[in-house]
C-alpha cells in the first residue's frame, strides 16, 4: 500500500491519544446516543447488500474496531467467502480510519484513509485490476478537507504525473512532469486562467540533445574520424 506504511503503524499510537473526529463516517445507533452505540460498518463506504460482516475488537473495549465484509460464491459448486471490503477504526473512537474495497479475485480496487483522525478521508487510491497496481491517488495534503493533489501512476508503478490545485477551484494550476519515475519539469498556470503560463525544468533530468553527423553533398554520412579515406585493399580484417 503506497504511502500508507507509516499510516499503519501509527495506528497503534493513535489508539492511546487520537483524537476526537468531529464529523462521524459510522451511522449512530438509532436506539442509543453516540457515546453508547456499538458502531457498525458503513453501507456509505462500500456495499454491505448480501454480505457476511465479520468484527474483531483489538483493544477488548468490547467495540468493534476491524469490520471485513464477505461475499459467498461458488467455485466448482465449492461455496467460498471471498473479501469485498474492509473497514478499520485506529483510534478507537467508532468512525472509520482506513477503508479497503477488493475485486471478485481479492485484489484491492479502491483504498481510502483518514491519516489525521478528523472524520474526513484526506488520501484516496485507484488500483489497476489488470496489474493490481495504483494507477490514481488523490491527496487533501492540509486536511481541509478538499481534495489538491492527484498522482497518476503507469502500469509499471512508476509516477507518471502530479497534479495541484493551489486555489482550490477544482481545475490544476501546477502539473509536474515524470519520465521514468523522475521529476524533469513544472508547469505554472499564476493566474489561473487554465492556460501554462511559464515553465521549470529541471537541471540534468534530461539528456542534452546531440546533432546527428553532417551529411556530404551526395546524401551519404561523413565518415567518422579514424576511418581510413584511401582506395585499394585496405578493406581487410588485418587477420
Amino acid at each position: 500500500m503506497r504511502n500508507l506504511v507509516g499510516f499503519v503503524l501509527l495506528g497503534g499510537l493513535a489508539a492511546c491519544g487520537g483524537k476526537s473526529k468531529s464529523g462521524a463516517t459510522t451511522p449512530s445507533d438509532a436506539t442509543g446516543t453516540e457515546a453508547t452505540a456499538i458502531p457498525q460498518v458503513d453501507p456509505t463506504l462500500c456495499d454491505t447488500v448480501g454480505k457476511n460482516v465479520v468484527t474483531y475488537d483489538l483493544n477488548h473495549d468490547g467495540k468493534p474496531d476491524v469490520w471485513r465484509l464477505y461475499k459467498t460464491i461458488d467455485v466448482g459448486g465449492t461455496k467460498v467467502e471471498t473479501l469485498t471490503c474492509k473497514q478499520v477504526d485506529f483510534d478507537h473512537d467508532g468512525n472509520k480510519d482506513w477503508v479497503v474495497g477488493y475485486d471478485s479475485k481479492g485484489n484491492p480496487s479502491f483504498e481510502k484513509a483518514d491519516l489525521d483522525y478528523d472524520g474526513k478521508f484526506d488520501y484516496s487510491a485507484v488500483y489497476d485490476p489488470k496489474t493490481n497496481q495504483i494507477v490514481e491517488v488523490e491527496r487533501d495534503t492540509d486536511f481541509d478537507g478538499f481534495y489538491d493533489v492527484k498522482e497518476i501512476y503507469g502500469t509499471d508503478g512508476k509516477i507518471q504525473s502530479v497534479r495541484r490545485d493551489r486555489n482550490k477551484d477544482g481545475n490544476p494550476d501546477v502539473w509536474e512532469q515524470y519520465k521514468n519515475g523522475q521529476l524533469i519539469a513544472i508547469l505554472y498556470d499564476d493566474d489561473f486562467d487554465g492556460k501554462v503560463d511559464r515553465r521549470e525544468d529541471v537541471p540534468g533530468a534530461q539528456p542534452k540533445f546531440v546533432a546527428p553527423p553532417p551529411t556530404s553533398d551526395s546524401g551519404a554520412s561523413t565518415a567518422p574520424a579514424g576511418s581510413g579515406s584511401g582506395s585499394g585493399s585496405g578493406s581487410g580484417s588485418g587477420k
